[in-house]
């Protein structure tokens, strides 16, 4: 029988995962990015007044991350869940790739990750309602992801094509590339579903080996400069992990 961690323990995971998430914006904004597009199209700023601006709110990510981990506070938490929020309306609203519109949804994990950590730093600990609020998040992100893999999202298919040579030598057609995300999309959305209904450990385990692997393919098609867009994405293979431990404290025994 595994053992129960505590509350403290998931905590620091997801902290670890909301900071880690927190850095990776930090690097993908100092690249730039939709929010420098915006100012300087949208609202007519200077472009190095729309850079200065996009260089402010990676930092803002970067050192309330780092205070997050150390000293959450529910403000905090709170600026930060709507920041991210915020980032992929931007990115929804300039549309500068296919599926953009879908974009909230897709970073919904990443939007909800502080809200869950909210819940377990007030003096109840919820621990019921941050299972909740990051299993309902987690799976939004899952089941978007599977509809833009069912759909032949183009950057997936590139995923699965170059990824396949670059990482097995096994040069996928484009047909085949094709049949194997539409697979890849129904599990995505099977998982989901399976993690709300039943609330079974082998599936959010499922779910974090997938995170990762998917998180981890944008290294393996264009190389490790990628790597913030593997940060980015921590909640996707941490936060399935802290549900799995989440589920033991909450179906351990009550002492009488």
């Amino acid at each position: 029988m595994m053992k129960v961690v505590s509350v403290e323990r998931v905590l620091w995971l997801l902290k670890s995962a909301l900071l880690l998430q927190c850095v990776g914006v930090f690097f993908y904004l100092k690249g730039g990015s939709p929010i420098e597009t915006m100012l300087f199209m949208e609202l007519g700023l200077e472009q190095s007044q729309s850079k200065f601006l996009e260089n402010i709110v990676a930092w803002v990510f970067l050192v309330f991350g780092a205070i997050a981990f150390f000293r959450p506070n529910r403000y905090l938490l709170v600026f930060i869940a709507l920041l991210t929020l915020g980032l992929a309306y931007v990115i929804k609203r300039q549309a500068g790739s296919p599926f953009t519109d879908w974009s909230i949804p897709a970073h919904f994990v990443r939007i909800i990750l502080p809200i869950g950590i909210l819940s377990l730093t007030n003096y109840k600990k919820n621990v019921n309602v941050a299972y909740w609020i990051l299993l309902v998040g987690l799976s939004i992100t899952f089941i978007t992801h599977g509809l833009e893999a069912w759909s032949l999202h183009p950057r997936f298919i590139d995923y699965l094509l170059i990824s396949s040579e670059n990482t097995f030598g096994i040069r996928l057609k484009q047909f085949q590339a094709e049949i194997v995300l539409k697979i890849i999309g129904l599990l995505d959305i099977l998982a989901a579903l399976s993690a709300i209904v039943f609330s079974t450990n082998a599936v959010l385990y499922w779910m974090a080996f997938w995170g990762f692997i998917t998180a981890f393919a944008r290294v393996t098609e264009l190389g490790l400069g990628l790597y913030p867009e593997v940060l980015i994405r921590a909640g996707h293979y941490l936060v399935p992990i802290g549900l799995v431990w989440l589920n033991g404290i909450r179906k351990e025994p009550k002492a009488p």
